[in-house]
């Protein structure tokens, strides 16, 4: 597929996609390093996936170095302000979310 031109993903399609694979947790996966940092910020996984769920996109989405689509996303859960920094990311299984850090 030679002439493929890549889109750009609008915060609102990025959001759209996040809120239906998150509602799939075998399509969310977590870094070690966003694992420890939850262990260290007294995060939780039911916190980080309402954040995927019912936040809002602070910052992106855009591409990283990988060419992957990275965003920030906000919420309010359970009192504490969360962060989630996330990758959408495709292989052949397709579309999944990769948790970077959370704060």
């Amino acid at each position: 597929m030679k002439n493929v031109i890549a889109l750009d993903l609008t915060e609102n399609k990025a959001k759209e996609l996040i809120t239906k694979l998150a509602k799939d947790s075998g399509k969310v996966f977590f870094t070690k390093h966003a694992e420890k940092r939850m262990k260290e910020r007294k995060v939780t996984r039911t916190q980080v996936s309402r954040c995927l769920l019912h936040g809002h996109i602070t910052e992106g989405p855009y591409r990283d170095i990988h060419g992957n689509w990275k965003q920030t996303l906000e919420t309010i859960s359970a009192g504490d302000h969360i962060s989630v920094v996330a990758v959408l990311e495709r292989d052949s299984s397709g579309d999944m979310i990769i948790i970077i850090t959370c704060y």
